[in-house]
């Protein structure tokens, strides 16, 4: 044989093997709520929010009784990403909004992980890690190929989440109608993204701005959040809140609904949610708690109490990957995700500095 069919024979070998581990690795997605405590849904014992896909997506995964974020929203959004506890980043409380502020690039992501594994890499919804008209490239810096993002602060001004919200699209600032809802654009950018992305493996990190206040009431949805009677909370009117927590589980049920009718071209005979991890958790508390029928929590967001900062967290990978149905007593923090996903993908952990594990404050789920 020549030199040169062995070598054509040996770049195809190469190529096949490349591509099949390709089709074997999963796509995964994670959806990151803001300000739902666990006792905000049903499956974990609300008497108040009605939460039907995340109670079906809970009874055909994996639920985690005892899962752990950080009491506030910056904290905890650097730790998921980069696996960290908040001393070793340097991130204890809210960002603030002065000049230079901001998530510094030499923090390491899930997201520079997935993309260097030869993930499709994206980030919809809220990032609120730096202000966009200061640092255009944040999210392409750390580890996301596109995004389209809630924009927080521009120009000095807060902007709007909710209706008429301004939105960063690619690098692209998008100006939203009285009638535009912030959510909607994200929703369809996650699965636009799915659907352009389905034919390689993709990461999908889907930081939801929704139910955090300043609530306004709901001109899409109306009244068809389900509120049963007496479903009222001390202090707070709670019609505008059900309908935002409703309004993030229909769209988590598009997102499913997709997966499970979209054909997976990877591996023929399947649909896309069979090799896909799908999960569901939160940034931390709520600030005013849902009642369970067990009575209240004990606090709110912003404290180390209950209340604050144990949050949902759901799992599903239908593939024979995670059993049906089962819930866990086990102890576990968002940052967590970090070690699970190396694992997944088969790749180390990055060192934070020489002779030093990164993410020694990550242990793997698996």
């Amino acid at each position: 044989m020549s030199l040169r069919l062995t070598a054509i024979l040996t770049a195809l070998w190469i190529s096949l093997t490349a591509q099949a581990e390709r089709a074997d690795r999963p796509n995964v997605i994670v959806i990151m709520a803001d300000d739902i405590g666990a006792e905000g849904l049903a499956c974990y014992g609300s008497t108040i929010y009605t939460t039907p896909h995340l109670d079906r997506m809970a009874a055909e995964g994996l639920r985690f009784e005892n899962a752990y974020a950080t009491p506030l929203c910056t904290p905890t959004r650097v730790m998921i990403m980069s696996g960290l506890y908040p001393p070793r980043t340097g991130f204890h409380a809210l960002i603030g909004k002065g000049e230079g502020v901001r998530m510094p690039t030499s923090i390491q992501t899930f997201g520079h992980d997935f993309r260097a594994a030869g993930y499709a890499t994206a980030v919809t919804g809220k990032w609120q890690l730096g202000k966009f008209d200061e640092f255009p490239d944040q999210p392409i810096e750390h580890g996301f190929d596109e995004y389209c993002m809630w924009t927080w602060v521009y120009g000095d001004q807060k902007s709007s989440r909710y209706y008429k919200p301004q939105i960063y699209h690619n690098n692209k600032v998008i100006n939203g109608g009285e009638r535009d809802f912030g959510p909607d654009y994200f929703h369809d950018f996650a699965l636009d993204f799915i659907d352009r992305k389905k034919n390689e493996p993709f990461f999908l990190y889907y930081p939801s701005n929704s139910n955090h206040g300043p609530y306004t009431p709901d001109k899409k949805i109306g009244d068809k959040a389900v509120k049963g009677a007496g479903r009222t909370m001390s202090g707070q009117a709670t019609s505008v809140r059900l309908d935002y927590i409703y309004e993030n589980d229909v769209a988590l049920g598009r997102l499913i609904n997709y997966l499970e009718n979209t054909a997976d071209p990877r591996n023929k005979g399947s649909k896309l949610i069979e090799n896909t991890i799908v999960i569901f958790t939160s940034d931390n508390g709520a600030e005013v708690p849902a009642k369970t029928a067990t009575g209240p929590v004990r606090s709110n967001k912003g404290s180390c109490f209950e209340g604050g900062h144990r949050v949902p967290f759901i799992a599903s990978w239908p593939k024979g990957k995670i059993a049906k149905g089962k819930v866990s007593d086990q102890l576990i923090g968002l940052q967590d995700l970090y070690a699970t996903f190396s694992e997944i993908m088969g790749v180390a952990l990055p060192d934070l500095k020489k002779g030093e594990k990164g993410a020694e404050d990550s242990l793997s789920l698996l």
